[in-house]
Formats: C-alpha cells, sequence, structure tokens
C-alpha cells in the first residue's frame, strides 16, 4: 500500500501529460501548414535546414518567423529584426497573464516553461480546459506545450528539407507560389477567426501605413513600421476585449 500511495502522484502526472497531448491533436494540422511553409521560406531566404530548425526551436512563433525571413532577406539591420519581432510578439504577454490565474500553484520554473510555449492554438485549447475544469494542471500543459512544440519544429524541417530539395528552376517559382499560399493562409485564418472585426482593422492599418510610407522610405523600414505597429495595435485592441469581459 505504501508502494502504491508514492506512485500515485506519478501515474496521474503521466495521465495529464497524455491527455495535454490528446488535447492538442486537432490543432497539429494547422502547426504542419503554417511550419511547412515557415520551414521552405526560410530555405529561400538563405538558411539552411539545420538553420531553420534552431530558428524554429528558438523563436517558436509563426508570424514572427516570417517577418524574421523577410527583414532578413531585404537586409534589415539586425536590431531592427529584433525590435519587430520583441512587437509582434507581445500579444504573448497578454496571452500570459490571462492563463497566470491558472498557474497559481506552479513554481516558478513551471510557470516561465509554461509561458515559453505558449502560443494562439495553446492558449486557446489551454483557456478553455481552464474554463470546464477550474484548473490547468502543470503536467497537462506540458503535454500541450511540447506536443506542438515538437510538431512545429518537425514541420519547418520538413519544410526547409523539401524546398532546399527542388531544382533551381522550381525554386524561382516557388517564391511566387509562397506569396499566394501566404494570402490564402491570411483569408483562412480571418474566415476561422472569431475577432474579425479585430484582424480586420490590424491588416487596414499596416495596408495604410505601407501606402502613405512606400514613397518615402526604404521598404525594409517600411516593413518594420507596418508590421509593428499593427501588432501593436492589435494587441491593445485584445487587451480591451478581454478587459470588456468578452
Amino acid at each position: 500500500m505504501l508502494i502504491k500511495t508514492k506512485t500515485l502522484p506519478g501515474n496521474e502526472a503521466n495521465a495529464e501529460f497524455r491527455a495535454g497531448i490528446t488535447a492538442c491533436l486537432p490543432t497539429i494540422p494547422g502547426y504542419w501548414s503554417i511550419g511547412f511553409a515557415a520551414g521552405a521560406i526560410g530555405t529561400l531566404s538563405g538558411f539552411t535546414t539545420l538553420q531553420t530548425a534552431l530558428l524554429a526551436s528558438a523563436l517558436y512563433a509563426g508570424s514572427a518567423q516570417f517577418l524574421f525571413y523577410s527583414l532578413w532577406a531585404t537586409g534589415a539591420e539586425i536590431a531592427s529584426v529584433v525590435l519587430s519581432v520583441f512587437l509582434v510578439n507581445l500579444r504573448y504577454l497578454l496571452m500570459s497573464s490571462a492563463m497566470s490565474v491558472f498557474f497559481r500553484d506552479y513554481t516558478t520554473l513551471q510557470k516561465v516553461v509554461s509561458g515559453l510555449l505558449l502560443t494562439d492554438e495553446t492558449f486557446g485549447v489551454a483557456v478553455q480546459q481552464g474554463s470546464h475544469q477550474s484548473k490547468v494542471p502543470f503536467a497537462w500543459m506540458l503535454g500541450l506545450n511540447m506536443a506542438a512544440w515538437l510538431n512545429w519544429i518537425l514541420a519547418c524541417v520538413v519544410g526547409a528539407w523539401l524546398a532546399s530539395a527542388l531544382p533551381p528552376s522550381l525554386m524561382e517559382g516557388l517564391s511566387f507560389s509562397l506569396v499566394s499560399m501566404f494570402i490564402g493562409l491570411v483569408l483562412m485564418i480571418w474566415f476561422a477567426s472569431r475577432r474579425k472585426a479585430l484582424e480586420s482593422f490590424s491588416i487596414a492599418a499596416a495596408v495604410v501605413i505601407t501606402l502613405l510610407t512606400a514613397s518615402h522610405t526604404d521598404m525594409s523600414v517600411v516593413v518594420i513600421v507596418a508590421a509593428s505597429v499593427s501588432a501593436t495595435l492589435a494587441t491593445l485592441g485584445l487587451r480591451l476585449f478581454y478587459k470588456g469581459g468578452h
């Protein structure tokens, strides 16, 4: 009986970890579709498959990776790239704050791990779990985050490897086709979103800023300004959305 009592918490943690992985399964196709494109873009931007894998592991944010590759390819300065990626990822501060109510019983290390691996998709799944169960166990959150993180890395690696295996003639055509695919991805995300007004406003802000500044400054600077301002406005709008209790 003593042995069973000691092993029970571990068994519960393992069960919660597996449940977290299971909860992640519906979002995995989305990680693969966007991650595959991110990996291909990395190859087109001059990065090796290993470099793409390392970036996917460390940065772990689709929109930020796309922005990083586009700015790097245009020769933007390191400081501009870092600042732009930081501003685009500001929304994760808000998401982590919203999840903090479920992280109160976590240790400091557990809070850091859970926050660093948080994405738009895992945030949505975790919020649903917390709303239904009134708690989000760390083992469950770890299983959810690890499944998403590993699938994202693998998708980026596969996309980068397949893009690097293509002949040069097809690589040139892929550059144009990927632009079309990104437009399609944006439209798919927009139609699936439950905050269309906020996302439409963000897109419109980026377009307006681009049109107003494109003829007055370097295009790489335009991309930075448009992405930074629109992302900031979207983050502020999302914050007001949650404060409103919706």
